[in-house]
C-alpha cells in the first residue's frame, strides 16, 4: 500500500509544472542570445573595455509608505468644544521610489555577471 501511494506521489509531481524563482531563472540565462530572445532588445547597451553592458529599463515603482514621528502625540487633551477630527494632525507619510532594472553584464557571447531591481520573472519549466 506504501507504495502505490509513492508511485502516486511521483505521478502527480512530474505531471506538475516547476516553478523557477527570479534567481534561478535569471542564472539560467547564460549566453546573449539568451538573454536577447527573453527580453528583447536592451533600453541601453554601454561597451566597456572588459564587458558589454545590456540594460533594461522597466520604469519606476512609487510607494507610499506610512511615517511615524515620536513628536506626535497619540495621546491629547480633548476640548469639549471641538470635534476630535478637528484636532487632529494630517497623515504623515512618504513616498519612496524605486528604479525597476534588470542589467546583464556579457563577454563575446557569454553572461558573467546579471543585476536586477525591483523585478520579479519566475519562469514554468515546460
Amino acid at each position: 500500500m506504501k507504495s502505490l501511494k509513492y508511485i502516486l506521489l511521483i505521478f502527480i509531481f512530474s505531471c506538475s509544472n516547476i516553478l523557477y524563482n527570479h534567481n534561478d531563472a535569471m542564472s539560467m540565462l547564460v549566453s546573449k542570445d539568451l538573454v536577447l530572445e527573453r527580453f528583447g532588445t536592451p533600453t541601453d547597451i554601454i561597451e566597456g573595455i572588459e564587458y558589454d553592458e545590456y540594460y533594461y529599463d522597466f520604469g519606476v515603482f512609487t510607494e507610499r509608505l506610512n511615517y511615524f514621528s515620536k513628536q506626535i502625540s497619540t495621546v491629547s487633551k480633548s476640548d469639549s468644544l471641538y470635534s476630535v477630527a478637528d484636532n487632529e494632525l494630517p497623515t504623515q507619510y512618504r513616498i519612496k521610489t524605486t528604479k525597476k532594472y534588470i542589467k546583464f553584464h556579457i563577454v563575446g557571447e557569454k553572461v558573467i555577471y546579471w543585476e536586477s531591481q525591483a523585478v520579479n520573472f519566475p519562469v514554468k519549466k515546460e
